[in-house]
């Protein structure tokens, strides 16, 4: 192990295989490579983190990454992508049959609020943000990403549509201002507090009730 990644607490990832890998495996040491370049990255900051560095904690070539990511705004893009991936799997299992929308959009956005909670996404943002004068379409990258991420309260919306419920003209923009409420502006960025799951309950819960008094008019 190096001194970079020894001091960071990395754990030096695995011997490789020998041998073409397999799709499965391919896309595992493409993860594992995130994960470590994440980590990188958190210690070290956008501008202080090089390629040499991460391709050492990484224990592969530096061509291996240029060869994958092509550069390192595009791997912090990958990175950021990746962050925010599981979102959308999250929101995609609520139950939404048979349920008051009060309580459905209130699971939405405890989902939401506990994912700007976690620590480790919030320091991958505020990196972003720190980055974004240099690399503007990193920003708007992530920016589009994580609207993407709430497709299944889009199509909820679409549906309380189709089932008569006044007030919903453009469901996709009406989910950006959902996910507004629900992360709190910049709250997630500036405070703690959604951190703590009593708070995460009550503001989710103001949240779908403000939301629903909007559209209702």
């Amino acid at each position: 192990m190096d001194d970079e990644s020894a001091a960071d607490g990395a754990v030096s990832p695995p011997a490789r295989a020998k041998g073409r890998p397999s799709r499965a495996d391919a896309q595992m040491r493409r993860d594992e490579l995130v994960e470590i370049a994440a980590r990188q990255f958190l210690a070290h900051g956008y501008a202080g983190t090089s390629i040499d560095g991460i391709a050492s904690a990484a224990r592969v070539s530096k061509a291996t990454i240029y060869a994958r990511f092509g550069s390192k705004e595009n791997l912090f893009a990958e990175i950021g992508l990746h962050s925010v991936a599981g979102m959308r799997s999250d929101l995609s299992g609520i139950p939404t049959q048979d349920r008051a929308p009060e309580d459905v959009l209130n699971d939405f956005a405890l989902r939401i609020a506990g994912e700007v909670a976690e620590p480790s996404r919030i320091a991958l943002l505020r990196l972003a943000i720190g980055a974004k004068d240099r690399f503007p379409q990193l920003a708007q990258r992530l920016h589009d990403h994580i609207a993407d991420t709430i497709s299944p309260l889009t199509l909820y919306l679409e549906a309380l549509r189709t089932g008569g419920m006044t007030g919903i003209d453009d469901p996709a923009r009406l989910a950006v201002h959902f996910i507004g409420m629900a992360n709190g502006g910049l709250r997630f960025l500036l405070t703690d507090d959604l951190r703590d799951p009593a708070f995460r309950q009550h503001w989710a819960r103001e949240v779908s009730r403000l939301f629903l008094t909007g559209i209702s008019g």
